[in-house]
């Protein structure tokens, strides 16, 4: 049925390829997509053609119990070394809510690695954090093996000399999506590029020739850095984003928009950062009277400032008094500013997309970029994250139980939209370490026992199934924090973990403060033959994503399994 009426919305999709401007392109596009669903009408086995993808993806936004089953947090629940980081119960955030019950929420989302930077890596390419190129001319310059998979190194970068080492110029779906026909845009935090001694239109430069046609509102990393005194602007960054909505609605455009906002990270602080006044962007300083670019009241968002005359203050006077308790420590009422701050910035797209018609066949993706319960370490709670597919004319189910990570959604995107199998220059795709879920997530019981591999800095684990194999190394976060806390089967000296993370009938223990955390049990030396399974496959993993002979061999992308 799904198949089917991915076949029906395609036909009426299909002439938008005929348009005025780039004519021979897309009459060129229409043509072979219109030959392929002939000769496969029979069995409706073609994928329909989204016409617009964004990913929504706001930087250490909290994790919301109602979202999706959040992890079971291995420390006690009244600890004393991550006070408050038990998960708040009720989101209460209308605008994405309404993405997640309106679309398609994924049970078992993962980051392939639980940092800011390192996660966005995966996102845009569809690969593994060590798979940079840059990281990998580290890794095998140095002898480093596992590779340390560290933010500073997981950048887009070309390295001439490395095999498959054009992570900006070929190895991101950012370039997919362009080189196929699509207009690209990127809003919000950046952290993929190296900065070190450019300013921001060199960087804007670089990140344009990593795939993308406009570059706006960008942060080019966290504001402690060489950005200092410039604070979180959602405003700013919404009104961009509905900028290119709208701008290539006028022009009929297929297009990929990356949106990142920046909070509610606390790299600023967002109750400082919401009284600044929202002309002053990291653009330049709007509010200064007698200058060219003077604007006299704020950027004017339907869903945020344009109910409010476009006055900035009245609008956020609202998200202060929305995000209540200011009792709260500092640290928690930053974060509930800044997730009702980007809900309502998810609100204000949505309007553009249906006030422009073009909500029906546009992708939205949501997903937090790591878990908030613990970043940068392996645990459930640093790198199980919620996410949410919204796509109207997709006919998505309400949600999907198997196991997905950042490493599949370029896949999947490029799949949606008929790119990753049909794509207009067949040179413009590379191989992933993803896959794609689009035909799967009909398909009961579909990649449930799949297996995920996650990294950060030289630690490794994996999951596969109920299963969670983790390969410390000695002076790892994890192991300390399991030795400190006496939790059982762990040992200073003892490097590998396997726990069960699902109750007798096969389900996820998600959290719960009235049970134990099954990551707070070490079974590995009740387990011996799955240990040595495990650790044979992530050897396979080591080995497929190690530099290798960086400079004269190329990686191996094929699925590491346990078949």
């Amino acid at each position: 049925q799904q198949n089917l009426h991915k076949y029906c919305i395609f036909l009426c999709t299909a002439f938008r390829y005929i348009k005025q401007g780039d004519m021979i392109m897309n009459v060129m596009r229409f043509t072979q997509r219109a030959t392929i669903v002939a000769l496969s009408a029979a069995t409706y086995t073609y994928n329909v053609h989204a016409t617009n993808f964004i990913i929504f993806q706001p930087d250490d936004m909290r994790f919301y119990e109602d979202w999706s089953p959040p992890a079971h947090l291995p420390w006690p629940w009244d600890n004393d070394v991550y006070p408050g980081e038990e998960y708040p119960m009720y989101s209460n955030l209308p605008w994405i809510n309404k993405l997640r019950n309106n679309g398609m929420t994924m049970n078992n989302a993962y980051t392939s690695s639980p940092k800011c930077g390192t996660s966005r890596y995966s996102t845009i390419t569809g690969r593994y954090p060590t798979r940079s190129s840059l990281l990998r001319e580290t890794s095998w310059r140095h002898g480093t093996n596992p590779a340390n998979a560290i933010l500073p190194k997981t950048k887009l970068e070309d390295i001439d000399d490395i095999k498959d080492g054009n992570d900006c110029s070929h190895g991101n779906i950012a370039q997919v999506f362009r080189k196929n026909g699509y207009a690209t845009g990127m809003v919000g935090k950046w952290h993929l590029t190296d900065t070190d001694g450019l300013n921001i239109e060199e960087i804007r430069s670089k990140i344009i020739s990593c795939g993308f046609d406009k570059v706006e509102a960008m942060w080019p990393e966290n504001m402690f850095r060489r950005w200092d005194g410039i604070e979180h602007n959602m405003e700013y960054v919404t009104y961009k984003a509905i900028e290119f909505i709208e701008d290539h609605a006028d022009k009929d455009d297929d297009w990929f928009l990356y949106v990142n906002p920046t909070v509610p990270h606390p790299a600023s602080d967002v109750a400082t950062a919401i009284e600044v006044d929202c002309r002053v962007t990291i653009d330049g300083d709007y509010s200064v009277e007698g200058t060219a670019d003077y604007m006299p009241t704020g950027w004017s968002i339907e869903g945020m400032t344009k109910e409010f005359g476009d006055d900035c203050v009245a609008y956020r006077n609202t998200v202060k008094e929305r995000a209540g308790d200011g009792s709260l420590t500092r640290k928690d009422h930053s974060a509930d500013l800044g997730s009702i701050w980007v809900d309502d910035s998810v609100g204000a797209i949505y309007k553009a997309l249906n006030r422009t018609n073009q909500l029906e066949d546009t992708v939205i993706l949501f997903q937090l970029d790591r878990g908030t319960a613990e970043k940068s370490t392996l645990w459930e709670g640093g790198i199980r994250i919620p996410q949410f597919i919204h796509y109207p004319n997709g006919n998505l189910p309400d949600t999907f139980d198997g196991l997905v990570s950042t490493i599949d959604i370029g896949p999947s995107m490029l799949d949606i939209a008929g790119i990753l199998y049909d794509p207009i220059d067949p040179d413009s795709l590379y191989e992933m370490d993803g896959k794609s879920w689009w035909d799967a997530v009909d398909t009961s019981g579909a990649w449930n026992d799949r297996c995920l591999f996650f990294e950060i800095l030289d630690d490794r684990a994996l999951r596969c199934g109920c299963d969670k194999y983790m390969l410390l190394s000695s002076d790892s976060r994890e192991l300390k924090n399991a030795v400190s806390y006496g939790w059982s089967g762990f040992e200073a000296d003892q490097t590998e973990v396997l726990v069960d993370l699902c109750d007798d009938t096969g389900l996820y223990l998600d959290a719960n403060p009235s049970r134990s955390s099954p990551e707070a049990v070490n079974i590995a030396a009740k387990q011996p033959d799955k240990i040595s399974t495990y650790s044979a496959l992530m050897k396979c993993h080591l080995n497929k994503t190690g530099a290798r002979e960086a400079t004269t061999v190329a990686p191996l992308y094929d699925e590491c399994r346990l078949d």
